[in-house]
């Protein structure tokens, strides 16, 4: 190998590591970025609100909510939650924002979109069982009416 490719080999490798930590100290840093609400459930118990939080977890107090098409500034992450600061400033569920700058935000290590049982009020372990068969009993018994807006209004 000559003196010309081995330092080809070198300055590529050099490059790689640089991006690689430019990278990676960006990622750190939760450079803040933009954000949509999206594919928020429009049924019981979401009705299109994500809950804008406390604290990263089910266990923090509610401080609002956020609804689908709400752009949101996202400050930085934990864990599964993004902290945000505007239109409310706290943390929502990280699924239902589509990132719209993929620089510094891993989408990738999002968790998927939290299971209707953690989203009942003031759901305990041993009442789950007990909520979720009432509220699915509600939505057989119940009738669903789809409208063709478009349709309708055509004279």
């Amino acid at each position: 190998m000559n003196k010309t490719h081995l330092l080809s080999h070198v300055l590529r490798l050099t490059l790689l590591m640089l991006l690689v930590n430019l990278l990676t100290t960006a990622a750190e840093l939760n450079i803040a970025r933009q954000g949509i609400v999206k594919n928020v459930p429009l049924q019981d118990p979401y009705n299109g609100c994500l809950i804008v939080r406390e604290g990263p977890g089910m266990e923090y107090p509610v401080k609002g909510h956020v609804v689908n098409g709400d752009t949101v500034t996202i400050e930085g992450t934990s864990g599964n939650w993004f902290k945000i600061s505007s239109p409310k400033s706290g943390y929502v569920w990280a699924s239902y924002i589509a990132v719209t700058d993929f620089d510094t935000i891993d989408s990738g290590s999002l968790g998927k979109p939290l299971p209707l049982e953690m989203v009942v009020e003031g759901a305990k372990p041993e009442t789950l069982d007990q909520k979720l068969p009432e509220r699915q009993k509600l939505l057989e018994d119940n009738i669903v009416i789809e409208v063709d807006i478009d349709r309708e209004i055509t004279p």
